[in-house]
Order: structure tokens, then C-alpha cells, then sequence
């Protein structure tokens, strides 16, 4: 499935029932259980599972009130949580996207444009030429980044990243308000240059 889809980004087919078995396969992967047998090698390489041993870290009591009302969830320490309006403004540029283009993209599409963010967010080099630069050479730094990126979402969002592979425009949109985005999140000055 990764060599076709690699490959279709390369090469020109012809071969529909080739596609059709690839999105097939692909959600047909989805069902499947995973290979509990053995752990992937990523795993066997990063976590050295022969020192690896569990221990009680605390225990007690929850009470409750006998009323109606929320209970929240204990939270780990540093959780990272989605900003309220940071989900607000991805939904807004999946509306936008949806209102212009006229497609149907969901939560899932959101989800992809959350992690893509969330990459964005992370590099210190972006971030370093976010503080210093002007916005134009910050859009020079940032595509280089955001195009790395959209290769990185081929295996999670396929449709995403074909869609902004194949069509120009989409792409030149989605890029454009990510960067907007990137620059509101990072570096409010570098917007009133």
C-alpha cells in the first residue's frame, strides 16, 4: 500500500482496478487486527522492554455528591489540549474550504490539519524565523517546512494530501491559511509589518 501510494505520486496509471484495490486494501487494513505476536521494530528499538516494570504511583477515594454534575477527568502532567480557539479556527478553515472548493471535508480533515499544525508549532527553526523575520521571509521558511509536512500526512489523510497535490489551487488556499494561522499562533508583530 506505502509503494502504490508512493508510486501514483510518481507515475501516471492508467490501471483503475489497481486504485480501486489500493482504497480497498487501505480500509480493509483498518479492520484487521494488528500482529500482536511481535512489537514493531520501532518499538524494540526505543524502549528497552526488559528493564521496563510497573509501579503504583498513588491511590484513594473519589466522593461524589449525590446531585447531578461534571466530573473532570484527572490530567497527566503536561497534557497538551487543543486551545478552544484553535479548534475554532481550524473548523473555520475547513468551512471555508468547504464553501469555496465545494467539498465535503469532516473531522477527520481537521484532525490531519490539527497534527500539521501541531508539527508547524514544534520546529524551532520556523519558530526562530517567526521572531526575526519579515513575513515574507517568513512564507519562505514556512513553505519549505509545510511542504515537508504534507508529505508526512500521505500514510494518515491520503485524500487531503492528494487533493493538495493535484489541485494547485487547493493547495496554494490550504497553504496560505496555515500560514496565516502560523503567524497569528506565533508572532502577532510580524502580521502589522
Amino acid at each position: 500500500m506505502r509503494l502504490y501510494a508512493f508510486l501514483s505520486q510518481v507515475l501516471t496509471f492508467a490501471d483503475a482496478d489497481l486504485e480501486k484495490l489500493y482504497v480497498f486494501a487501505r480500509h480493509l487494513r483498518r479492520l484487521l487486527p494488528p500482529d500482536r505476536a511481535e512489537l514493531p521494530r520501532e518499538v524494540q528499538q526505543n524502549i528497552d522492554m526488559e528493564s521496563y516494570r510497573i509501579q503504583q504511583t498513588g491511590s484513594g477515594k473519589i466522593t461524589l455528591e449525590r446531585k447531578p454534575s461534571v466530573l473532570d477527568p484527572i490530567s497527566t502532567k503536561g497534557a497538551l489540549r487543543t486551545a478552544p480557539e484553535e479548534l475554532e479556527a481550524l473548523s473555520r478553515i475547513l468551512a471555508e474550504l468547504n464553501e469555496r472548493f465545494g467539498l465535503n471535508l469532516g473531522p477527520e480533515h481537521r484532525v490531519t490539519l490539527g497534527q500539521m499544525m501541531d508539527r508547524l508549532d514544534a520546529d524551532p527553526a520556523l519558530d526562530a524565523s517567526a521572531r526575526v523575520n519579515t513575513r515574507e521571509n517568513v512564507r519562505l521558511t514556512f513553505d519549505q517546512k509545510v511542504e515537508h509536512i504534507i508529505q508526512e500526512i500521505v500514510d494518515s489523510n491520503f485524500d487531503l494530501y492528494k487533493r493538495i497535490t493535484d489541485d494547485r489551487d487547493f493547495g496554494e488556499v490550504i497553504k496560505n491559511m496555515l500560514f496565516d494561522q502560523y503567524l497569528r499562533a506565533h508572532r502577532q508583530d510580524v502580521i502589522s509589518r
